[in-house]
């Protein structure tokens, strides 16, 4: 067991370190400036982007996940925040330009920087891993399909967290007043 924890470790490190993070400050921008942050992914990216959301309620932000039945209508004042490993899953792809229609700015975290997704964001943080659409020679990880974006996006996602926090001079403390208690 512990051989196989080295590899995922050893994978997650490799992403991490190689991925670009240049729009940061521009990513943290959108999310600080907008009314409403909408959040989507499909399949356990999706996961990933609802705990991301949660994070953000802790910070006072409101956010909601797309298939939410709460979520209000959106303006151009609210943002949509994206993952795909792809950028070209058809249900986050026709998310974000139905949301560019609707004057919505969209940021994503992706691998592909060529993808639907990432030619419509307004910025964009590159996880540098294989897609579903990568071939064989292109598979870097041992790990089963889309696994090392899945743990690179949410580990990303938890330091952005952690940028937003001393931006907006938050503490573990004053999140914890936000954190659900009837749990």
């Amino acid at each position: 067991m512990q051989e196989k924890i080295d590899i995922v470790l050893k994978e997650v490190n490799s992403v991490l370190k190689s991925s670009n993070y240049h729009d940061i400050v521009k990513f943290c921008d959108s999310i600080l400036s907008a009314q409403r942050v909408v959040l989507f992914g499909a399949g356990r990216v999706g996961f990933v982007m609802k705990s991301f959301g949660m994070r953000l309620s802790h910070l006072g932000i409101n956010s909601y996940f797309l298939t939410d039945s709460n979520i209000p209508r959106t303006s151009s004042k609210d943002l949509l925040i994206v993952g795909s490993g792809s950028g070209n899953t058809t249900s986050v792809s026709n998310i974000v330009l139905l949301a560019k229609q609707n004057k919505l700015n969209v940021i994503c975290i992706t691998s592909n920087p060529e993808s639907i997704v990432a030619k419509n964001s307004s910025s964009l943080i590159l996880l540098n891993c294989q897609t579903k659409e990568s071939n064989d020679l292109q598979r870097l990880s041992l790990q089963p399909m889309t696994t090392i974006f899945e743990q690179s996006l949410y580990l990303t996602l938890d330091a952005i967290v952690m940028v937003l926090m001393d931006r907006m001079d938050e503490t573990h403390h004053t999140m914890l007043e936000r954190h659900n208690n009837l749990e």
